[in-house]
Protein backbone atom coordinates (compact mmCIF):
# COMPACT_ATOMS: atom_id res chain seq x y z
CA UNK A 1 0.00 0.00 0.00
CA UNK A 2 2.87 2.33 1.03
CA UNK A 3 4.41 1.40 -2.36
CA UNK A 4 1.45 2.27 -4.44
CA UNK A 5 0.96 5.84 -2.47
CA UNK A 6 4.85 6.75 -3.71
CA UNK A 7 4.08 5.72 -7.17
CA UNK A 8 3.89 8.42 -9.66
CA UNK A 9 0.33 7.54 -10.50
CA UNK A 10 -0.69 8.46 -7.14
CA UNK A 11 1.34 11.30 -6.86
CA UNK A 12 0.13 12.93 -10.07
CA UNK A 13 -3.71 12.45 -8.71
CA UNK A 14 -3.10 13.71 -5.53
CA UNK A 15 -1.18 16.49 -6.86
CA UNK A 16 -3.92 17.62 -9.61
CA UNK A 17 -6.82 16.57 -6.92
CA UNK A 18 -4.41 19.51 -4.82
CA UNK A 19 -4.68 21.59 -7.24
CA UNK A 20 -8.18 21.26 -8.56
CA UNK A 21 -8.77 22.52 -5.02
CA UNK A 22 -7.02 24.80 -5.18
CA UNK A 23 -8.31 26.21 -8.60
CA UNK A 24 -11.93 25.99 -6.94
CA UNK A 25 -11.34 28.50 -3.93
CA UNK A 26 -9.13 30.53 -6.39
CA UNK A 27 -12.46 31.02 -8.68
CA UNK A 28 -15.01 30.85 -6.08
CA UNK A 29 -12.89 33.82 -4.11
CA UNK A 30 -12.80 35.46 -7.69
CA UNK A 31 -16.58 35.50 -7.82
CA UNK A 32 -17.44 36.67 -5.05
CA UNK A 33 -14.52 39.51 -4.38
CA UNK A 34 -14.30 40.67 -7.93
CA UNK A 35 -17.16 39.74 -10.16
CA UNK A 36 -20.24 40.44 -7.89
CA UNK A 37 -18.71 43.80 -7.19
CA UNK A 38 -18.53 44.85 -10.78
CA UNK A 39 -21.85 43.20 -11.47
CA UNK A 40 -23.45 45.73 -8.87
CA UNK A 41 -21.78 48.27 -10.08
CA UNK A 42 -22.99 47.61 -13.60
CA UNK A 43 -26.17 47.51 -11.96
CA UNK A 44 -25.81 50.73 -10.44
CA UNK A 45 -24.65 52.55 -13.79
CA UNK A 46 -27.74 50.75 -15.52
CA UNK A 47 -30.18 52.78 -12.28
CA UNK A 48 -27.89 56.36 -13.31
CA UNK A 49 -28.40 55.88 -16.59
CA UNK A 50 -32.33 54.87 -16.13
CA UNK A 51 -32.61 58.22 -13.84
CA UNK A 52 -31.19 60.45 -16.61
CA UNK A 53 -33.32 58.94 -19.03
CA UNK A 54 -36.17 60.00 -16.98
CA UNK A 55 -34.29 63.41 -16.34
CA UNK A 56 -34.13 63.98 -20.02
CA UNK A 57 -37.75 62.78 -20.44
CA UNK A 58 -38.90 65.73 -17.57
CA UNK A 59 -36.36 68.31 -18.92
CA UNK A 60 -38.25 67.99 -22.46
CA UNK A 61 -41.59 68.48 -21.29
CA UNK A 62 -40.36 71.60 -19.72
CA UNK A 63 -38.65 72.68 -22.77
CA UNK A 64 -41.75 71.52 -24.46
CA UNK A 65 -44.16 73.74 -21.89
CA UNK A 66 -41.49 76.73 -22.15
CA UNK A 67 -41.51 77.05 -26.00
CA UNK A 68 -45.33 76.92 -25.65
CA UNK A 69 -45.83 79.40 -23.02
CA UNK A 70 -43.07 81.60 -24.95
CA UNK A 71 -45.18 81.18 -28.36
CA UNK A 72 -48.55 82.61 -26.74
CA UNK A 73 -46.75 84.91 -24.65
CA UNK A 74 -45.32 86.75 -28.14
CA UNK A 75 -48.73 86.29 -29.85
CA UNK A 76 -49.89 89.63 -30.70
CA UNK A 77 -53.73 88.96 -29.59
CA UNK A 78 -52.28 88.23 -26.20
CA UNK A 79 -50.38 91.46 -26.00
CA UNK A 80 -54.00 93.12 -27.43
CA UNK A 81 -56.01 90.76 -24.46
CA UNK A 82 -53.31 92.74 -21.63
CA UNK A 83 -54.07 96.16 -23.50
CA UNK A 84 -57.86 96.18 -23.48
CA UNK A 85 -58.91 92.83 -21.95
CA UNK A 86 -60.96 91.56 -25.48
CA UNK A 87 -63.52 89.03 -24.15
CA UNK A 88 -63.53 87.47 -27.66
CA UNK A 89 -60.40 86.61 -26.74
CA UNK A 90 -61.06 84.88 -23.09
CA UNK A 91 -64.00 83.23 -25.26
CA UNK A 92 -62.12 81.70 -27.96
CA UNK A 93 -58.73 80.56 -26.20
CA UNK A 94 -59.54 80.79 -22.30
CA UNK A 95 -62.93 79.26 -21.82
CA UNK A 96 -62.68 76.19 -24.00
CA UNK A 97 -62.10 73.12 -21.45
CA UNK A 98 -60.03 71.64 -25.01
CA UNK A 99 -56.99 73.76 -25.10
CA UNK A 100 -56.08 72.49 -21.41
CA UNK A 101 -56.83 68.80 -22.01
CA UNK A 102 -54.80 69.05 -25.88
CA UNK A 103 -51.61 71.07 -24.49
CA UNK A 104 -51.64 68.76 -20.80
CA UNK A 105 -52.58 72.28 -18.67
CA UNK A 106 -54.30 73.06 -15.27
CA UNK A 107 -53.97 76.92 -15.51
CA UNK A 108 -52.76 79.62 -17.45
CA UNK A 109 -52.64 82.85 -16.11
CA UNK A 110 -52.38 86.13 -17.24
CA UNK A 111 -50.34 88.67 -14.59
CA UNK A 112 -49.07 92.54 -14.92
CA UNK A 113 -45.85 93.98 -15.15
CA UNK A 114 -45.88 93.85 -11.13
CA UNK A 115 -46.84 90.51 -10.94
CA UNK A 116 -50.94 90.80 -9.50
CA UNK A 117 -53.33 88.99 -11.82
CA UNK A 118 -54.96 90.12 -14.69
CA UNK A 119 -56.67 87.20 -15.92
CA UNK A 120 -56.88 83.61 -14.36
CA UNK A 121 -58.11 80.72 -16.07
CA UNK A 122 -57.88 76.81 -14.93
CA UNK A 123 -59.15 73.88 -13.71
CA UNK A 124 -59.54 73.24 -10.30
CA UNK A 125 -57.32 70.13 -9.13
CA UNK A 126 -59.97 69.55 -6.46
CA UNK A 127 -62.82 69.57 -8.42
CA UNK A 128 -62.04 69.22 -11.84
CA UNK A 129 -64.10 72.46 -13.34
CA UNK A 130 -63.00 75.03 -15.31
CA UNK A 131 -62.54 78.10 -13.23
CA UNK A 132 -61.70 81.71 -15.32
CA UNK A 133 -61.48 84.76 -12.93
CA UNK A 134 -59.84 87.97 -12.61
CA UNK A 135 -59.11 87.95 -9.00
CA UNK A 136 -57.90 84.74 -6.42
CA UNK A 137 -61.83 85.19 -4.91
CA UNK A 138 -63.22 81.89 -3.55
CA UNK A 139 -63.65 80.56 -6.62
CA UNK A 140 -60.02 80.13 -7.88
CA UNK A 141 -58.52 80.54 -4.36
CA UNK A 142 -56.95 76.99 -5.27
CA UNK A 143 -54.09 78.73 -7.58
CA UNK A 144 -53.03 80.86 -4.60
CA UNK A 145 -49.91 78.86 -4.10
CA UNK A 146 -48.88 79.40 -7.41
CA UNK A 147 -49.53 82.68 -8.02
CA UNK A 148 -47.75 83.44 -5.00
CA UNK A 149 -44.79 81.72 -6.23
CA UNK A 150 -45.07 83.21 -9.45
CA UNK A 151 -44.64 86.69 -8.10
CA UNK A 152 -41.85 85.80 -6.14
CA UNK A 153 -40.14 84.82 -9.07
CA UNK A 154 -40.83 87.96 -10.98
CA UNK A 155 -39.80 90.01 -8.30
CA UNK A 156 -36.48 88.24 -8.85
CA UNK A 157 -35.98 88.67 -12.38
CA UNK A 158 -34.97 91.82 -12.73
CA UNK A 159 -33.63 91.01 -16.10
CA UNK A 160 -37.40 89.92 -16.92
CA UNK A 161 -36.45 86.75 -18.48
CA UNK A 162 -38.62 83.73 -18.96
CA UNK A 163 -38.05 81.11 -16.35
CA UNK A 164 -39.52 77.17 -16.17
CA UNK A 165 -39.31 75.42 -13.06
CA UNK A 166 -40.88 72.43 -11.00
CA UNK A 167 -43.93 72.86 -8.30
CA UNK A 168 -43.82 70.44 -5.47
CA UNK A 169 -47.48 71.96 -3.76
CA UNK A 170 -50.34 72.43 -3.76
CA UNK A 171 -50.05 70.17 -6.96
CA UNK A 172 -47.17 68.36 -8.33
CA UNK A 173 -46.60 70.17 -11.68
CA UNK A 174 -44.43 71.93 -14.19
CA UNK A 175 -44.80 75.91 -14.43
CA UNK A 176 -43.60 78.45 -17.16
CA UNK A 177 -43.76 82.20 -17.13
CA UNK A 178 -42.92 84.39 -20.04
CA UNK A 179 -42.31 88.22 -20.55
CA UNK A 180 -45.77 89.53 -22.74
CA UNK A 181 -44.24 90.97 -25.43
CA UNK A 182 -44.79 91.62 -29.57
CA UNK A 183 -44.31 88.62 -31.48
CA UNK A 184 -41.12 90.47 -33.21
CA UNK A 185 -39.67 90.59 -29.12
CA UNK A 186 -40.22 93.90 -29.08
CA UNK A 187 -41.84 95.78 -25.77
CA UNK A 188 -42.99 97.73 -23.69
CA UNK A 189 -43.58 94.74 -21.20
CA UNK A 190 -47.35 94.23 -21.15
CA UNK A 191 -47.36 91.35 -18.15
CA UNK A 192 -46.42 87.78 -17.50
CA UNK A 193 -48.09 84.81 -18.76
CA UNK A 194 -47.73 81.43 -17.14
CA UNK A 195 -48.48 78.06 -17.72
CA UNK A 196 -49.07 75.09 -15.26
CA UNK A 197 -48.59 71.34 -16.82
CA UNK A 198 -50.17 69.13 -13.62
CA UNK A 199 -47.57 65.98 -13.03
CA UNK A 200 -51.15 63.73 -13.47
CA UNK A 201 -50.79 59.77 -13.77
CA UNK A 202 -52.06 60.67 -17.85
CA UNK A 203 -48.46 62.55 -17.32
CA UNK A 204 -46.75 59.92 -16.37
CA UNK A 205 -48.05 57.62 -18.39
CA UNK A 206 -46.95 59.50 -21.56
CA UNK A 207 -43.13 59.46 -20.17
CA UNK A 208 -43.00 55.83 -19.54
CA UNK A 209 -44.49 55.70 -23.00
CA UNK A 210 -41.47 57.35 -24.52
CA UNK A 211 -39.19 56.51 -22.32
CA UNK A 212 -39.65 52.64 -21.32
CA UNK A 213 -39.58 53.55 -18.08
CA UNK A 214 -42.35 53.20 -14.98
CA UNK A 215 -41.61 56.42 -13.05
CA UNK A 216 -43.24 58.19 -10.21
CA UNK A 217 -42.57 61.76 -8.94
CA UNK A 218 -43.74 62.48 -5.84
CA UNK A 219 -42.85 65.18 -2.96
CA UNK A 220 -39.55 64.54 -0.52
CA UNK A 221 -38.54 66.05 2.64
CA UNK A 222 -35.31 63.93 2.66
CA UNK A 223 -32.45 66.02 1.68
CA UNK A 224 -29.46 63.59 2.77
CA UNK A 225 -29.23 61.53 -0.37
CA UNK A 226 -29.76 63.22 -3.86
CA UNK A 227 -29.07 59.86 -5.86
CA UNK A 228 -30.42 56.54 -3.95
CA UNK A 229 -30.52 52.84 -4.90
CA UNK A 230 -32.52 50.71 -3.35
CA UNK A 231 -32.59 46.55 -3.81
CA UNK A 232 -36.02 45.62 -2.80
CA UNK A 233 -35.22 42.00 -3.74
CA UNK A 234 -33.79 39.64 -6.03
CA UNK A 235 -35.97 40.66 -9.07
CA UNK A 236 -36.63 44.68 -8.49
CA UNK A 237 -34.67 47.78 -7.61
CA UNK A 238 -35.39 51.28 -7.05
CA UNK A 239 -33.55 53.99 -8.14
CA UNK A 240 -33.95 57.89 -6.79
CA UNK A 241 -33.22 61.24 -7.33
CA UNK A 242 -33.97 64.47 -5.64
CA UNK A 243 -34.55 67.66 -7.49
CA UNK A 244 -35.11 71.17 -6.60
CA UNK A 245 -38.39 72.69 -6.91
CA UNK A 246 -40.83 75.54 -6.21
CA UNK A 247 -41.49 76.96 -3.12
CA UNK A 248 -38.16 77.73 -2.30
CA UNK A 249 -36.70 74.86 -0.03
CA UNK A 250 -38.93 71.99 -1.46
CA UNK A 251 -37.61 69.38 -3.69
CA UNK A 252 -39.35 66.39 -5.65
CA UNK A 253 -38.34 62.74 -5.34
CA UNK A 254 -37.41 60.70 -9.18
CA UNK A 255 -38.42 57.29 -8.73
CA UNK A 256 -37.68 54.54 -11.48
CA UNK A 257 -38.26 50.91 -10.89
CA UNK A 258 -36.36 48.72 -12.77
CA UNK A 259 -35.95 45.15 -13.39
CA UNK A 260 -32.60 42.83 -11.81
CA UNK A 261 -33.23 40.97 -14.90
CA UNK A 262 -29.19 41.29 -16.26
CA UNK A 263 -28.01 40.65 -12.98
CA UNK A 264 -29.54 37.35 -12.71
CA UNK A 265 -28.84 36.35 -16.33
CA UNK A 266 -25.27 37.40 -15.97
CA UNK A 267 -25.39 35.24 -12.79
CA UNK A 268 -26.66 32.42 -13.96
CA UNK A 269 -24.29 32.34 -17.15
CA UNK A 270 -21.53 32.68 -14.34
CA UNK A 271 -22.57 29.60 -12.79
CA UNK A 272 -23.40 27.69 -15.48
CA UNK A 273 -19.30 29.01 -16.85
CA UNK A 274 -18.03 27.65 -13.44
CA UNK A 275 -20.28 24.05 -13.66
CA UNK A 276 -18.48 23.79 -17.11
CA UNK A 277 -15.35 24.42 -15.92
CA UNK A 278 -15.36 21.95 -13.47
CA UNK A 279 -16.82 19.60 -15.57
CA UNK A 280 -14.14 19.85 -18.48
CA UNK A 281 -11.31 20.15 -15.66
CA UNK A 282 -12.20 16.85 -14.23
CA UNK A 283 -12.78 15.00 -17.93
CA UNK A 284 -9.76 16.43 -18.77
CA UNK A 285 -8.12 14.84 -16.32
CA UNK A 286 -9.13 11.48 -15.88
CA UNK A 287 -8.34 11.79 -19.85
CA UNK A 288 -4.79 11.95 -18.33
CA UNK A 289 -5.10 9.26 -16.26
CA UNK A 290 -6.14 6.92 -18.80
CA UNK A 291 -3.34 8.06 -20.93
CA UNK A 292 -0.48 7.36 -18.11
CA UNK A 293 -2.11 3.94 -18.27
CA UNK A 294 -0.97 3.10 -21.54
CA UNK A 295 2.52 4.54 -21.15
CA UNK A 296 2.10 7.25 -23.40
CA UNK A 297 3.08 10.32 -21.69
CA UNK A 298 6.15 11.39 -23.62
CA UNK A 299 3.99 11.61 -26.52
CA UNK A 300 1.50 12.82 -24.84
CA UNK A 301 3.45 15.90 -22.94
CA UNK A 302 4.98 16.74 -26.17
CA UNK A 303 1.39 16.43 -27.96
CA UNK A 304 -0.23 18.61 -25.15
CA UNK A 305 2.44 21.30 -25.64
CA UNK A 306 1.18 21.43 -28.92
CA UNK A 307 -2.55 22.06 -28.28
CA UNK A 308 -1.53 24.55 -25.95
CA UNK A 309 0.35 26.54 -28.81
CA UNK A 310 -1.89 26.39 -31.23
CA UNK A 311 -4.20 28.58 -29.51
CA UNK A 312 -1.59 31.24 -30.57
CA UNK A 313 -2.20 33.55 -33.11
CA UNK A 314 0.76 32.58 -35.55
CA UNK A 315 0.60 29.18 -37.32
CA UNK A 316 1.52 25.94 -35.67
CA UNK A 317 1.44 22.56 -36.74
CA UNK A 318 1.52 19.37 -35.04
CA UNK A 319 5.07 18.50 -34.58
CA UNK A 320 6.88 16.34 -37.11
CA UNK A 321 7.84 13.92 -34.58
CA UNK A 322 4.38 12.67 -33.56
CA UNK A 323 3.34 13.01 -37.80
CA UNK A 324 6.11 10.51 -38.03
CA UNK A 325 4.98 7.60 -35.79
CA UNK A 326 3.23 4.41 -36.93
CA UNK A 327 1.08 3.95 -33.96
CA UNK A 328 -2.25 5.10 -33.32
CA UNK A 329 -0.80 8.41 -31.63
CA UNK A 330 0.77 9.31 -35.48
CA UNK A 331 -2.90 8.52 -36.69
CA UNK A 332 -4.17 11.01 -34.25
CA UNK A 333 -1.50 13.50 -35.10
CA UNK A 334 -2.23 13.42 -39.12
CA UNK A 335 -5.83 13.24 -38.63
CA UNK A 336 -5.27 16.59 -35.86
CA UNK A 337 -3.37 18.34 -38.58
CA UNK A 338 -5.86 17.76 -41.66
CA UNK A 339 -8.49 18.81 -38.80
CA UNK A 340 -6.67 22.01 -38.02
CA UNK A 341 -6.05 22.60 -41.51
CA UNK A 342 -9.51 21.98 -42.14
CA UNK A 343 -10.67 24.48 -39.32
CA UNK A 344 -8.52 27.18 -40.75
CA UNK A 345 -9.89 26.87 -43.80
CA UNK A 346 -13.27 27.14 -42.70
CA UNK A 347 -12.34 29.67 -40.22
CA UNK A 348 -10.96 31.95 -42.78
CA UNK A 349 -14.17 31.71 -45.30
CA UNK A 350 -16.47 32.26 -41.70
CA UNK A 351 -14.45 35.52 -41.05
CA UNK A 352 -14.84 36.50 -44.55
CA UNK A 353 -18.60 35.68 -44.69
CA UNK A 354 -19.02 37.24 -41.29
CA UNK A 355 -16.72 41.00 -41.65
CA UNK A 356 -17.68 41.30 -45.66
CA UNK A 357 -20.88 42.46 -47.30
CA UNK A 358 -21.41 39.96 -50.29
CA UNK A 359 -22.35 42.75 -52.38
CA UNK A 360 -19.96 45.64 -52.14
CA UNK A 361 -17.01 43.71 -51.25
CA UNK A 362 -17.23 46.22 -47.89
CA UNK A 363 -17.31 45.78 -44.21
CA UNK A 364 -20.22 44.76 -42.73
CA UNK A 365 -22.08 46.08 -39.65
CA UNK A 366 -20.82 43.76 -37.59
CA UNK A 367 -16.78 44.62 -38.30
CA UNK A 368 -17.79 48.30 -38.39
CA UNK A 369 -19.17 47.34 -35.22
CA UNK A 370 -16.20 46.06 -33.97
CA UNK A 371 -13.44 48.57 -35.25
CA UNK A 372 -15.52 51.42 -34.10
CA UNK A 373 -15.43 49.89 -30.37
CA UNK A 374 -11.65 49.21 -31.25
CA UNK A 375 -11.03 52.54 -32.79
CA UNK A 376 -13.37 54.70 -30.04
CA UNK A 377 -10.70 52.69 -27.19
CA UNK A 378 -7.88 53.38 -28.97
CA UNK A 379 -8.32 57.38 -29.25
CA UNK A 380 -9.34 57.68 -25.53
CA UNK A 381 -6.22 56.27 -24.21
CA UNK A 382 -4.26 58.37 -27.14
CA UNK A 383 -6.82 61.54 -26.39
CA UNK A 384 -7.18 61.90 -30.09
CA UNK A 385 -10.31 62.71 -31.82
CA UNK A 386 -12.71 59.80 -33.45
CA UNK A 387 -14.55 60.90 -36.88
CA UNK A 388 -18.04 59.14 -38.22
CA UNK A 389 -19.17 60.22 -41.58
CA UNK A 390 -22.86 58.75 -41.82
CA UNK A 391 -23.90 58.03 -45.70
CA UNK A 392 -27.31 57.62 -47.67
CA UNK A 393 -27.63 57.50 -51.37
CA UNK A 394 -30.09 59.58 -52.02
CA UNK A 395 -33.50 58.87 -53.40
CA UNK A 396 -32.14 55.07 -53.95
CA UNK A 397 -35.47 53.36 -53.52
CA UNK A 398 -36.48 55.56 -56.61
CA UNK A 399 -33.29 54.40 -58.37
CA UNK A 400 -34.59 50.58 -57.92
CA UNK A 401 -37.59 51.35 -58.60
CA UNK A 402 -37.38 52.84 -61.97
CA UNK A 403 -33.81 51.12 -63.32
CA UNK A 404 -34.35 47.54 -61.67
CA UNK A 405 -32.24 45.64 -58.73
CA UNK A 406 -29.59 44.81 -60.72
CA UNK A 407 -29.09 48.28 -61.97
CA UNK A 408 -29.12 49.41 -58.56
CA UNK A 409 -27.00 46.77 -57.43
CA UNK A 410 -24.10 48.00 -60.01
CA UNK A 411 -25.09 51.25 -58.34
CA UNK A 412 -24.17 50.09 -55.14
CA UNK A 413 -20.63 48.85 -56.01
CA UNK A 414 -20.15 51.59 -58.31
CA UNK A 415 -20.22 54.05 -55.28
CA UNK A 416 -18.26 51.18 -52.83
CA UNK A 417 -15.48 50.92 -54.83
CA UNK A 418 -15.41 54.77 -54.86
CA UNK A 419 -16.12 54.84 -51.15
CA UNK A 420 -13.32 51.77 -50.54
CA UNK A 421 -10.78 54.36 -52.91
CA UNK A 422 -11.54 57.17 -50.33
CA UNK A 423 -11.07 55.98 -47.20
CA UNK A 424 -8.35 53.90 -48.00
CA UNK A 425 -6.41 54.84 -44.94
CA UNK A 426 -5.08 51.60 -43.15
CA UNK A 427 -7.19 52.83 -39.57
CA UNK A 428 -9.93 53.73 -41.24
CA UNK A 429 -12.66 51.34 -42.12
CA UNK A 430 -15.73 52.17 -44.59
CA UNK A 431 -18.39 49.87 -44.42
CA UNK A 432 -22.23 48.92 -45.88
CA UNK A 433 -24.61 49.23 -42.70
CA UNK A 434 -27.99 48.99 -44.28
CA UNK A 435 -29.45 48.72 -48.23
CA UNK A 436 -28.04 52.33 -49.31
CA UNK A 437 -26.43 53.08 -45.78
CA UNK A 438 -22.81 53.35 -45.15
CA UNK A 439 -20.63 54.41 -42.44
CA UNK A 440 -16.70 55.53 -42.42
CA UNK A 441 -14.97 55.47 -39.15
CA UNK A 442 -11.86 58.03 -39.90
CA UNK A 443 -9.35 57.42 -36.01
CA UNK A 444 -7.58 60.58 -35.04
CA UNK A 445 -9.43 62.62 -37.45
CA UNK A 446 -10.99 66.12 -36.71
CA UNK A 447 -14.79 67.08 -37.54
CA UNK A 448 -13.36 69.51 -40.37
CA UNK A 449 -10.81 67.27 -41.82
CA UNK A 450 -14.23 64.74 -41.93
CA UNK A 451 -16.18 67.31 -43.49
CA UNK A 452 -13.74 67.94 -45.82
CA UNK A 453 -13.35 64.21 -46.76
CA UNK A 454 -16.91 63.52 -46.81
CA UNK A 455 -17.33 66.48 -49.19
CA UNK A 456 -14.93 65.55 -51.45
CA UNK A 457 -16.48 62.01 -51.76
CA UNK A 458 -19.79 63.47 -52.28
CA UNK A 459 -18.47 65.35 -55.19
CA UNK A 460 -16.42 62.36 -56.68
CA UNK A 461 -19.94 60.29 -56.71
CA UNK A 462 -21.50 62.94 -58.42
CA UNK A 463 -18.40 62.85 -60.96
CA UNK A 464 -19.43 59.24 -61.62
CA UNK A 465 -22.59 61.02 -63.61
CA UNK A 466 -24.28 57.46 -63.35
CA UNK A 467 -28.25 58.60 -64.56
CA UNK A 468 -31.13 59.52 -62.32
CA UNK A 469 -34.22 60.69 -63.30
CA UNK A 470 -32.80 63.41 -65.34
CA UNK A 471 -29.79 64.28 -62.57
CA UNK A 472 -27.52 61.98 -61.06
CA UNK A 473 -26.89 59.88 -58.59
CA UNK A 474 -25.60 61.89 -55.43
CA UNK A 475 -25.23 61.04 -51.80
CA UNK A 476 -26.11 62.93 -48.02
CA UNK A 477 -23.64 62.40 -45.36
CA UNK A 478 -24.00 63.56 -41.46
CA UNK A 479 -20.92 63.42 -39.60
CA UNK A 480 -19.98 63.57 -36.07
CA UNK A 481 -17.28 63.74 -33.40
CA UNK A 482 -16.10 62.44 -30.35
CA UNK A 483 -13.60 64.14 -29.22
CA UNK A 484 -11.62 64.75 -25.59
CA UNK A 485 -13.36 68.04 -24.64
CA UNK A 486 -16.48 66.26 -25.71
CA UNK A 487 -16.32 62.60 -25.36
CA UNK A 488 -19.26 60.31 -26.44
CA UNK A 489 -19.63 56.59 -26.69
CA UNK A 490 -20.45 54.29 -29.70
CA UNK A 491 -23.76 54.76 -29.49
CA UNK A 492 -24.43 58.30 -29.00
CA UNK A 493 -21.43 59.06 -31.55
CA UNK A 494 -23.67 57.08 -34.47
CA UNK A 495 -26.91 58.29 -33.49
CA UNK A 496 -25.20 62.34 -33.78
CA UNK A 497 -23.99 60.91 -37.10
CA UNK A 498 -27.80 59.88 -37.90
CA UNK A 499 -28.89 63.18 -36.89
CA UNK A 500 -26.54 64.65 -39.02
CA UNK A 501 -27.72 62.67 -41.67
CA UNK A 502 -31.35 63.03 -41.06
CA UNK A 503 -30.52 66.65 -41.56
CA UNK A 504 -28.34 66.72 -44.78
CA UNK A 505 -31.92 64.80 -46.67
CA UNK A 506 -34.25 67.13 -44.79
CA UNK A 507 -32.79 70.16 -46.09
CA UNK A 508 -32.33 68.85 -49.71
CA UNK A 509 -29.68 66.38 -49.83
CA UNK A 510 -26.57 66.09 -51.87
CA UNK A 511 -24.99 67.90 -49.05
CA UNK A 512 -22.65 67.27 -45.74
CA UNK A 513 -23.83 68.11 -42.24
CA UNK A 514 -22.00 68.26 -38.86
CA UNK A 515 -23.89 67.34 -36.01
CA UNK A 516 -22.36 70.14 -34.40
CA UNK A 517 -24.50 72.49 -36.66
CA UNK A 518 -28.11 70.49 -34.73
CA UNK A 519 -29.66 72.54 -31.91
CA UNK A 520 -29.55 69.55 -29.78
CA UNK A 521 -25.76 69.08 -30.66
Amino acid sequence: MLSALHSLRYRFVFALLGLLIIALVVLVAFTRFTLMPELLEDESTQAREALDRAQRAIDNEMLHLEVLSTDWATWDDSYQFMRDGNQHFLASNLNDVSIFKDADLSMIAFMRPSGQLYWLSGIDPMSGEHQGCAALDTQCHWAHPFLETLRARIADNPAQEGLTWLQAYPQKALVSVQPIMHSDGSGPLKGWLAMVRPMSQEWLTKLHNSTGLAIKVQHSTDGEQPLKLERLDDETMRASRLIPAAPRGEQLSIDVDLPRQRLNNRIEAMDLGVSWTLSLVVLLLLLVLWMLERVVLNPLRLFAIFTRQVRRPERTDVPASLLKRRDEIGILARQFQQLLEFQRQQRAELVELSERDPLTGLANRRRFDDHLATSMKTSKRRKQPTALVVIDIDHYKAFNDQYGHPAGDACLQALAKVMSAHFNHPKQLIARTGGEEFMAVLPNTSQETAVDSANRLRSDIEALGIPHSGKVVTISAGVACSTPATPLSAEQLIEAGDQALYAAKDSGRNQVITSKNLDWA
